[in-house]
């Protein structure tokens, strides 16, 4: 409220006091009523003409006037609630705003197992701003009237008449996640501002908590926006953070680790800012906002239609709209989001078909990949191997050339081409593994199927399982101790353990194997149990796997005999072997030369 409209309307209460003291007449006394039935006459007259009740709604009706102008007859009535459903939804809208005010998604439940609601009354603020005499007014603060409804849809109006109105309208569509609205203008071309050819739709919305770990919704906070001629693009807000959109924008989504709010424009917002960060609150998870603009072109009529999606963040069903908005499921970036969509997603849903129990499902899933990375993983075994019976060899070489590393590294390449062994060979086939380990490192955390999925003591597979809750919190790894987490790295470190020794790995290499499962324990103790689950599994078949190789596949004796029988033959160095001589012939006389000139 503006400094000239307050001053107004002091003056008219001083007016309205004024009038009541001195000009209001008293009741009419009648000398034939007795003086008691008098008195009840007076205090029934002054109820009549209650004085505090009109000067309350003039100086409600001057503020109306003051702030709304032409739009003062809906600032103030009474909020109708009404409720749209279908299937999968069940949406609550307000006559105050005419707007969404909340969205209980029916198939899923917030970790409490009470209803899940994306926001309620309260948390969320949907408005259109109108620019009217002077004043600019916002859907949010007025109050609209119901003139159709159906089951399945809804129409609120502004009505300055028959012929002049502000339309909103939703349709719900069955057994869907999408809610159709419309905003029409009719006959308010001559009411609404000429000079000012937009309305800016405002929207924002605090999420509250619906998974076990409120720290780990706040790590994944996004807002997703999409141009109409790019593809889609994000803004992390696990900070605040705020960013402007500077061209059309096809639409915006709110983004919570399995739950998506979007608006998404049938043709295009002019423009807009998106912004938002966590919430220092333990009940809400952080606060979302987007101002979107909409042309207003000044014609009797015109409508924009627009759509929300209220559901699960999954990725078959926001792949169906076509329109980008499965990008939103985190699958990883290159040859990683790749094999997920192409590789994991597709086995994972055909094994889901069966009905399976999610840890059984994890399982099968990991002995499949196994299995067709067997020959990969052979190929580093049967290396393992032959880099362990030129051990001794090696063990030699070290002790003959103790003092010159760089002769050492001669005689070793040396050593390998004669006896036809690369060295690498066992660290190409894991390479070639790697995308799916990373794949995976992202699928499983932002898997919706594994939400509130129980196996064995891990009560959801989709967070951290804890086997013990601490009284305190430990720095870096939490105040729980995750079992799957503990396999993980204890199975990890006898793997390293077992590949040292089949390897002989000695220096830095001996030791790096058992520093990253140290690392990623603390990571992966707040981390989705499916994950540290299928790294457990990976290894136990591993073990498994190296074993039955050794004892059944490979015969080291007779991997001996095809060395010895190697070195009797003619050497043909390939250019990267003689660049590597080269190198290492430079090194040694750069060491002789450093060595001369000190002793002159």
């Amino acid at each position: 409220m503006d400094r000239n409209s307050i001053i107004g309307l002091f003056l008219i209460g001083i007016i309205l006091v004024v009038f009541n003291m001195f000009f209001l007449p008293d009741p009419p006394v009648n000398e034939n009523v007795p003086a008691r039935a008098q008195t009840e006459l007076s205090i029934d007259s002054a109820v009549s003409v209650d004085t505090s009740v009109v000067a309350g709604d003039s100086l409600v009706k001057a503020a109306a006037a003051a702030n709304f102008g032409v739009f003062a007859p809906f600032a103030n009535g009474i909020e109708e609630h009404i409720t749209l459903e279908n299937e999968l939804l069940s949406v609550r809208l307000n006559t105050k705003g005419g707007a969404v005010e909340e969205v209980a998604l029916k198939e899923f439940t917030n970790y409490s197992k009470e209803p899940l609601l994306l926001f309620e009354k309260g948390q969320s603020r949907y408005s259109y701003s109108y620019s009217a005499g002077g004043r600019t007014v916002e859907t949010a603060d007025l109050y609209f009237s119901v003139v159709s409804k159906t089951d399945s849809s809804l129409s609120f109006r502004l009505s300055l008449d028959e012929n002049r109105y502000i339309q909103h309208s939703y349709n719900l569509r069955a057994n869907s996640y999408l809610v159709g609205h419309e905003v029409s203008l009719v006959g308010m071309e001559q009411i609404l501002a000429s000079n000012i050819s937009y309305t800016k739709l405002h929207w924002s919305m605090n999420t509250p908590s619906q998974e076990k770990d409120i720290e780990d919704q706040r790590k994944v906070l996004d807002i997703y926006y999409k141009y109409v001629n790019d593809s889609p693009d994000y803004l992390t807000i696990t900070k605040p953070e705020s960013e402007d959109l500077k061209n059309l924008v096809k639409w915006v989504s709110f983004k919570q680790k399995f739950f998506v709010t979007s608006i998404i424009a049938r043709e295009s917002f002019e423009e807009g800012t998106i912004n938002g960060g966590p919430l220092a609150s333990e009940t809400q998870v952080a606060e979302y906002a987007t101002d979107l603009v909409l042309p207003i072109k000044h014609t009797a009529s015109e409508t924009y239609g627009m759509d929300f999606y209220f559901g699960p963040n999954h990725f078959q069903t926001l792949k169906t709209f076509d329109l980008g908005l499965e990008k939103q499921v985190p699958l990883g970036w290159g040859i990683f989001g790749w094999v997920n969509r192409f590789i994991v997603i597709k086995t994972f849903n055909w094994l889901d078909s069966f009905n399976l129990n999610y840890g059984l499902i994890i399982f099968i899933l990991t002995l499949i990949f196994k299995v067709i990375l067997f020959p990969l993983t052979y190929k580093s075994y049967l290396s393992a191997a032959k880099m362990k019976v030129l051990k001794p060899e090696i063990d030699e070489l070290k002790a003959k050339y103790e003092k010159e590393p760089q002769k050492i590294q001669a005689e070793q390449m040396k050593l390998f081409q004669k006896a036809g062994v690369n060295p690498l060979g066992g660290c190409f086939p894991l390479l070639l593994q790697f995308p799916i380990l990373i794949a995976l490192f992202n699928f499983f955390p932002s898997s919706i199927e594994l939400r509130q999925q129980p196996f064995l003591w891990a009560d959801d597979l989709s967070s951290y399982d804890s086997i013990l809750d601490l009284p305190f919190t430990i720095p870096f790894y939490g105040a729980h101790v995750s079992l799957f987490t503990l396999l993980m790295t204890v199975s990890t470190i006898i793997y390293t353990r077992m590949n040292n020794q089949i390897t002989g790995a000695t220096g830095q290499m001996k030791y790096i194997g058992y520093i990253m499962p140290l690392v990623f324990l603390p990571v992966l103790n707040s981390y989705s149990s499916a994950l540290s689950y299928y790294y457990f599994l990976a290894n136990m078949i591993t073990f498994a796997q190296q074993w039955a190789v050794r004892r059944f596949v490979i015969d080291e004796e007779a991997i001996h005999r095809k060395m010895q029988e190697n070195k009797k033959k003619p050497v043909k160095r390939s250019k990267f072997q003689e660049r590597l001589e080269s190198m290492s012939k430079a090194a040694q006389q750069q060491q002789q030369a450093r060595a001369a000139g000190k002793k002159k």
